[in-house]
């Protein structure tokens, strides 16, 4: 009779213990993230031209790799 009562109390403490924990990890990095200003320096990259044809369907590249195989 204990253990059917003490399973379930101690897996809804552990769950309220875990919820708690994360809440309390989550509250404090969300302070510390708003007292200190994140650096990042902004880095633009030059642009890029793709010159190059057009690939070939797939009955064209089935028909030129059959009469590159006969």
């Amino acid at each position: 009779m204990f253990d059917r009562t003490f399973a379930p109390l101690l897996t809804f403490a552990m769950l309220i213990a875990a919820t708690l924990a994360i809440a309390t990890a989550m509250l404090e990095e969300g302070r510390g993230s708003t007292t200190q200003q994140a650096s990042a320096d902004i880095i633009t990259m030059p642009a890029v031209t793709i010159t190059g044809k057009r690939a070939q369907s797939v009955a064209e590249a089935t028909q030129a790799l059959r009469t590159t195989m006969e």
